[in-house]
């Protein structure tokens, strides 16, 4: 008889099948081992003296095979599992009889023999099954056991492997609903700004909570940035590797995030890394390489029409115009600016997996390399990875693993400027000097410098190398009762490199300016918990985790800036030779968090569910009088679908309504905020510089955590056993104990102090609707997702407003402003009332200075009717950064080895101040312009859109710079093709499979700017939907291979 190699759950299904009474022997506790070794247990050849050979292969619908599929010949204890290439042989008494295929995540089929001796045979994804298991905070539940809002992240093979991705944020965007991601700049390696459910925070930090492997890490951009370099922010987070992902759990409300206490207010986002499974030993290596490309150009004044705005300013200022009309005919057409400065720039991503493991021992190892060059000149990002994920069954109650990785990544960033110089330098200015054959140096209409010498020549670079390590030890103390310790450390260190050499313009001015700068981080992490499952009756389930966690961090950082050096030959390495040096910058600060939590489920005949969570956060960011605050949060959930009433009604698969109402915190306010600190000043006494101290902030003793109380109500609706399948949330949060500057009484010396005073709240709605359109050789699904949220400032501590610091740009100050009884995020300035086309018109009419007014300046609304053009009587709100909803679809076709994933992908509703359109309607002459200013008022062209060209031109922040930001983008398009199992099996390959994608192919949209998908301020809140010199968005096209052994 052959030896048969089977787990333990495929000889129980085996046996049930069967009904034989070994079914019930084996599950008594008092099994004997020796039973396992039992012969007649099971069988995989019959007794016959003449069996019938029979052979097959098992598929799945997709073509690929499947290892350790159960195959029974129905009637018998004759059975067998597929090898790792879908393969199965069985010696059957006849070939008129049935087999019963079975497989975890597969629906079950029965196959009729029918005479034939070789058989193939597709298997159906039961996906009811695959989706039964999330991972939750601290451990794991069965999706039809949850009663809070917990999102699992569907096609991350397209999204994360698939389609370039620098960091796996990309992941969340369009897919899942209450989640908005906004990808603040096209800079390769930058990040996205992330908001689950709105921002609950003016001052604080509004980005969710990542847990990698179970560290928790908040992703501030600050901590990887020693304020060295012009430019773009590189994300913390892209220095994990997206191709090792193998799972990613979105936590929405209270009674999911609860358990995070103080960091869970803004939202969790869970990432499950891969790990070896048991008899599953592969070799893998997905590759993919691409183009990527601008989406758009603005349009802008060529040279013979830039010569001539240039002359009506000149001529309008009452000076001589600088071109006559044989001089702008042999222009030609000039300089491209933004031709010369984009290119199509390459990407691609190499990845080596090997995978594996038996009943004592799993791994997981992998490689990764990924290269994308910016499509500005000399921009770029680069990343090598390595990440090893081992588990190690000791003994029958040991346990213990580590998830370690490890990562460089090397980003040159554009300069800050680069792209508004692109935008702004004229077509008259020539590349090339033909008096040096070098790059222009700079406009000689202005202070622009040459922005493709300052592309290819500045040193704008971040290197950072990051170690993420977690390791675990978890004993089976009882039965249902086990005791895991995880001692884990995060680990990085960055270092920044920066230098204008003197052939740019700012070079130039300094003879030679550079920085250096460094940053270390250390995040040690202890966790210690007790969890206890028991069914009592076969009815009363229990699931119970308790839990104690301290968690420390350090940060250092130092960056040193000098300028006139005596040459450009030594870079920023020969900044200790120039003459003049700046005083160096030093940080350093250190916080620490103690924890004690607890969860407890309860569920009743699998109907009716409880969870109660508790969490404590001691932590050092607040004063001494707070340091400790606590979280607790409940839910209730009742499985309909269960109930005999429902059960009868077959077109309902899944019923389940579910509430709930929990506190959650926010720590991210900074360090030592609550204590009064004291600044370095310098004085001059008898002719020598001397330093000393003042105090610069009061402290605050009973400053402390910003707190938001959640309710949510959801259902969940399955249709045809969940070929249809619905889930809508309702939610209402409401933050309170705002950390807000307020004033104090003078006499203390300040004006402000910072206190918790505030309050907003949000409220929205959630829709995910997810179909089985076709199933078989052909299969479409289809997920819809929609959400929408209010937000709204509540109180501001007795102020009915201010005007936030910061976000000024081109002397358009205070653009933003946050009110009560508003959302956050408003833009603040003037309404624009066309243009003054006669003199009486200025006498008649408002103005902002009469005097200077003149026919074909831009009027404005007076809006509360003094006959003046006032900041504080005429501004008004004209636009609103947060969208009215988004949403996203995703179809996914496949027909037999081919399939095919759209996703489109938008936002409705929202604003953006486009201060690029500011630069290119400033009709002063200095510049380039846009050709909307073909159309500017003259005499004999009355327009009533765009003024007059003049070279003294007030800026002045109107409607007319508010644009709708609302797009709907074909966001990612794959299609691949999967090789058939028999052609597999003459290669010996479990996996080949081969796709093109495109991402970004095209955008709806009316924005006017390179892209609607932008945010000048990254993670700010208080400035988001500002687009201005901002790295442009581009479109990508790849081809891919996926193998394995």
């Amino acid at each position: 008889m052959k030896k048969l190699l089977l787990t333990s759950s495929k000889l129980l299904l085996f046996l049930y099948l069967q009904k034989t009474p070994a079914y019930a022997a084996l599950t008594s506790p008092h099994l004997p081992l020796t039973f396992l070794h039992t012969p007649s247990a099971f069988r995989t050849t019959t007794d016959k003296e003449n069996p019938v050979n029979l052979s097959g292969t098992i598929i799945s619908a997709k073509g690929e095979p499947l290892p350790g599929v159960t195959v029974l010949f129905k009637g018998s204890t004759i059975g067998t599992t597929t090898n790792p290439e879908g393969l199965f042989n069985l010696s059957l008494p006849s070939t008129n009889g049935v087999l019963v295929i079975s497989f975890i995540g597969y629906l079950t089929k029965e196959v009729t023999v029918n005479g034939q001796t070789n058989l193939k045979i597709a298997l159906d994804e039961d996906a009811k099954a695959l989706d039964e298991v999330v991972i939750v905070g601290y451990g794991t539940q069965k999706k039809s056991d949850l009663t809070g809002a917990v999102a699992s992240i569907a096609n991350l093979n397209v999204t994360l492997k698939q389609t370039p991705a620098s960091s796996f944020e990309k992941a969340l965007q369009g897919g899942t609903p209450g989640i908005q991601v906004t990808q603040s700049s096209g800079q390769p390696g930058t990040s996205a700004t992330i908001r689950i459910r709105g921002g609950n925070s003016i001052n604080g930090g509004n980005e969710p909570l990542y847990v990698i492997d179970g560290f928790p890490i908040y992703n501030d951009n600050r901590e990887i940035s020693a304020g060295a370099l012009s430019g773009a922010s590189i994300n913390a987070l892209s220095t994990i590797n997206p191709n090792d992902i193998e799972s990613i759990e979105v936590l929405k409300d209270a009674s999911a995030t609860a358990i995070y206490g103080s960091r869970g207010a803004n939202g969790v986002v869970l990432i499950t890394t891969k790990r070896g499974k048991i008899g599953e030993n592969l070799i893998s290596y997905e590759t993919y390489a691409g183009t990527q490309e601008i989406t758009r150009t603005l349009p802008v004044l060529n040279a013979p029409q830039w010569a001539q705005f240039k002359n009506d300013a000149l001529v309008n200022s009452g000076k001589p115009a600088l071109y006559t009309p044989e001089q702008i005919a042999n222009l030609g057409q000039g300089t491209n600016w933004q031709k010369e400065a984009f290119r199509t720039a390459p990407v691609q991503n190499h990845q080596l997996t090997i995978t594996g493991g038996d009943a004592k021992t799993r791994y997981a190892i992998a490689g990764n390399y990924f290269n994308q060059e910016g499509i500005l000149l000399n921009s770029g990002f680069k990343r090598y990875s390595t990440r090893i994920n081992l588990d190690q069954q000791v003994s029958p109650k040991l346990k213990v693993g580590a998830s370690l990785t490890g990562s460089r990544v090397t980003s040159n960033i554009a300069e800050g400027n680069a792209v508004r110089y692109v935008l702004t330098m004229a077509s008259t200015v020539p590349l090339i000097d033909p008096n040096t054959n070098d790059y222009t140096l700079q406009s000689p209409y202005g202070s622009l410098g040459n922005p493709v010498a300052t592309l290819k020549y500045v040193t704008n670079q971040s290197i950072v190398n990051r170690a993420l390590a977690n390791f675990y030890g978890e004993y089976r103390i009882a039965e249902g009762l086990t005791a895991k310790v995880t001692l884990g450390t995060d680990i990085i260190s960055s270092k920044q490199n920066n230098y204008y050499p003197r052939n740019t313009y700012t070079g130039a001015q300094t003879q030679g300016i550079g920085a250096v700068g460094s940053q270390f981080v250390t995040n040690w992490l202890n966790e210690n918990t007790l969890h206890y499952n028991k069914v009592l009756n076969g009815i009363h389930a229990l699931d119970a985790v308790l839990g104690y966690t301290f968690q420390q961090a350090s940060s250092e950082g130092s960056v040193a800036k000098a300028q006139s050096l005596p040459n450009d030959d030594l870079g920023y390495t020969g900044l200790n030779a120039a003459t003049v040096s700046s005083i160096p910058g030093i940080s350093k600060s250190d916080w620490t968090l103690r924890s004690y939590l607890g969860r407890l489920n309860y569920s009743l005949h699998q109907k009716y569910l409880f969870t109660l969570t508790a969490r404590a956060d001691g932590s050092s960011r607040f004063g001494a009088n707070n340091k400790w605050g606590f979280f607790p949060s409940a839910a209730v959930a009742w499985n309909v679908s269960e109930e005999g009433f429902i059960k009868d009604i077959q077109v309902i698969s899944n019923l389940k309504v579910r509430t709930s109402i929990g506190a959650t915190g926010n720590q991210q306010i900074g360090q030592y905020q609550s204590l009064a600190q004291l600044d370095p000043y310098n004085y001059i006494f008898g002719n020598a510089l001397a330093t000393g101290f003042a105090p610069s902030r009061i402290a605050n003793p009973n400053l402390g955590w910003e707190t938001t109380l959640q309710y949510d109500g959801g259902l969940d609706l399955g249709f045809f056993n969940d070929r249809i399948t619905f889930t809508v949330d309702a939610y209402y949060k409401k933050t309170k104990d705002l950390l807000l500057d307020r004033p104090v009484s003078e006499t203390s010396g300040f004006y402000t102090a910072l206190q918790n005073v505030g309050t907003v709240e949000n409220k929205g709605l959630e829709f995910l609707l997810n179909t089985q359109n076709t199933t078989g050789a052909f299969s479409w699904n289809t997920s819809v997702n929609f959400s929408l949220n209010r937000n709204k400032v509540l109180d501001l501590g007795g102020l009915n407003y201010f005007y936030p610091e910061g976000g000024s740009e081109r002397n358009i100050n205070k653009p933003t402003i946050v009110r009560v009884g508003e959302p956050i995020g408003q833009f603040y300035g003037y309404q624009t009332n066309g243009i003054f086309q006669t003199a009486d018109d200025i006498v008649s009419l408002p103005t902002v200075d009469a005097k200077n007014t003149k026919p074909g300046d831009r009027r404005f609304v007076d809006q509360n009717g003094d006959g003046r053009i006032t900041q504080d009587g005429d501004r008004v709100v004209i636009g609103q950064a947060q969208p009215k909803f988004l949403g996203g679809i995703t179809n996914s076709f496949s027909y037999k080895n081919f399939d095919l994933t759209l996703l489109l992908q938008g936002v409705y509703g929202n604003s953006i101040l486009n201060f690029n359109k500011v630069e290119l309607e400033t009709p002063t002459g200095f510049q380039q312009v846009s050709t909307d200013l073909l159309n500017r008022w003259t005499p004999t062209n009355p327009s009533n859109e765009v003024p007059r060209a003049v070279e003294v031109s007030a800026l002045w922040l109107s409607n007319r710079f508010i644009e709708d930001g609302s797009y709907l983008r074909v966001k990612n398009l794959v299609f691949g093709y999967n090789l058939p199992a028999s052609l597999l099996q003459k290669v010996h390959l479990k996996k080949l499979r081969v796709y093109v994608s495109g991402q970004n192919l095209y955008t709806f949209t009316k924005y006017s700017g390179y892209d609607p998908e932008v945010s000048r301020n990254e993670q700010s809140t208080l400035y988001s939907g500002i687009d201005y010199g901002n790295y442009p968005n581009f479109k990508t096209y790849t081809a891919g291979l996926q193998i394995s052994f």
